[in-house]
């Protein structure tokens, strides 16, 4: 019975762990590492990587020289150090960029299975569902601004309409150009 209890205490605290998200600790391979909450700031970095990362993609799928080519692969296989050496050195990675650089250059030697496990569980913060959430109510007030914005023109083109006809009504010539 009381393995069953530690059973369920052992899924319910990684459960909340889970729903928690970072800052957290990870092991894997026998170390334990620290994934930390990040702020805006290092989200954009890491967002304009993996945009950088696409372009280049897209770019290797055309002609390219061998030199080129070399270029292209190694920015792309050293985009998930980058981004786990920002999870785990958070806004220090900015204001200490020599740390930064070292940090993902050791991570990259490391097996790909550390780098996976600690950008998986950096993504899974609630950073990313306030943002998301941020960017739903966004885009709520993008939609009643323009829709009040085409409300409006449609008033005015009805107005208009609503004065040439009475022109017409009135036996007055109208143009275009008088608006």
């Amino acid at each position: 019975m009381e393995d069953k209890k530690m059973d369920a205490q052992g899924l319910s605290e990684a459960e909340l762990g889970i729903r928690q998200g970072a800052p957290c600790k990870v092991e894997v391979q026998g170390k334990t590492y620290k994934v930390l909450q990040i702020s805006n700031a290092v989200r954009r970095r890491i967002s304009d990587l993996e945009k950088e990362a696409f372009f280049l993609e897209q770019k290797a799928k055309d002609g390219l020289t061998l030199k080129e080519a070399k270029r292209i692969d190694r920015k792309i296989r050293t985009l998930h150090s980058k981004t786990a050496a920002y999870y785990l050195l958070g806004n220090w990675a900015i204001f200490i960029r020599p740390l930064w650089a070292l940090k993902w250059r050791l991570l990259d030697l490391k097996d790909s299975e550390v780098t996976y496990s600690i950008n998986a569980m950096g993504a899974n913060n609630r950073g990313v569902d306030f943002f998301l959430a941020n960017w739903q109510i966004t885009k709520v007030q993008l939609a009643l601004s323009t829709r009040l914005v085409g409300k409006g023109i449609k008033q005015y083109e009805e107005r208009m309409e609503s004065a040439e006809g009475m022109l017409r009504e009135d036996g007055l010539e109208t143009s275009r150009d008088s608006r």
